[in-house]
């Protein structure tokens, strides 16, 4: 019989080799990180009025646990709690709403908002929907492959595309085209250039784009340069109202400016949100450049 005291002692070098593996284990392997939530049940946050309209067209609502107050301008996500406006985000609501996924714009304003959300281990990507047709497009895409819902993505890009090239396909092609100014906001004043899908949506309605030759998407211009390019319509997409006083008192405005053209105003956001309703929008443009008031 071995005695206790020798087996204890024998023991002894067995376990120290026995910690020293453990702890090669623990310290010197690898950590591997917590494994990502599932795209198709993730907690999502969206800061983009955009992406939260393309979020509900891909049947994702119920993921929605937060969204910027503009997006709560949709009827769907009215409910929803707000995050505030979209360049100063409150980030102790987004902590509390405990989201696996942040959606926002490619935006200074937002970098700092999504470096905290990181340094909490909270996952965040910048969406950017503010380029030409093809790049919106490709953002809605993303969306849906951060989402898990990639097949209804496609299906979405695949009607738009169809659906705005039935309205490319329907002008009378001797009819004269027309050159337009659309108007973001009057004071500063903003327009779009060529930088933006709306410019894309005014070419597809059948229109010319009078600032066409400038590169960003949009840009700041003077009113001098407005009404020295003498558009033949004007579309202002700038009221946050449409009743008939305030649509009175902005045509007056325009009248006063003389050599504007015919002016049609646009429901804010209608035509100029990159979201799934883009073919609505190069509808309006065109039942204005028809001389018919764009429905909301």
């Amino acid at each position: 019989m071995i005695p206790a005291g020798a087996a204890l002692r024998a023991s002894r070098p067995l376990c120290a080799l026995a910690l020293a593996a453990l702890l090669v284990v623990a310290c010197g392997a690898p950590q591997r990180e917590a494994a990502p939530p599932d795209p198709a049940s993730a907690r999502l946050i969206s800061l983009s009025p955009g992406v939260s309209r393309v979020i509900v067209a891909l049947g994702a609502r119920e993921r929605l646990v937060g969204v910027d107050r503009y997006s709560r301008e949709h009827p769907a996500l009215a409910d929803l709690p707000s995050l505030g406006g979209l360049f100063a985000p409150d980030i102790e609501r987004a902590f509390e709403l405990r989201p696996d996924l942040v959606l926002g714009v490619s935006s200074a304003q937002q970098r700092d908002f999504f470096a905290a959300l990181r340094a909490r281990g909270i996952r965040c990507e910048e969406i950017d929907t503010s380029g030409r047709l093809d790049d919106v497009l490709a953002a809605w895409l993303r969306v849906g492959e951060l989402i898990g819902r990639p097949a209804a993505a496609a299906a979405l890009v695949a009607a738009t595309r169809d659906g705005l090239q039935a309205l490319r396909g329907g002008h009378d092609p001797a009819a004269p085209t027309q050159r337009v100014a659309l108007v973001l906001d009057v004071d500063p004043l903003f327009v779009v250039g060529a930088g933006s899908f709306v410019h894309d949506l005014i070419e597809i309605a059948g229109g010319d784009n009078v600032f066409g030759d400038i590169a960003a998407p949009y840009p700041r211009v003077s009113l001098e340069l407005l009404v020295g390019r003498a558009p033949d319509l004007v579309l202002d997409a700038s009221l946050g109202e449409r009743d008939p006083a305030t649509l009175e008192a902005a045509r007056r405005r325009w009248q006063r400016l003389g050599g504007a053209g015919r002016v049609a105003f646009l429901p804010r956001g209608a035509t100029t949100l990159p979201g799934p309703d883009l073919v609505r929008g190069a509808e309006r443009i065109r039942d204005a450049l028809a001389g018919r008031e764009p429905a909301e």
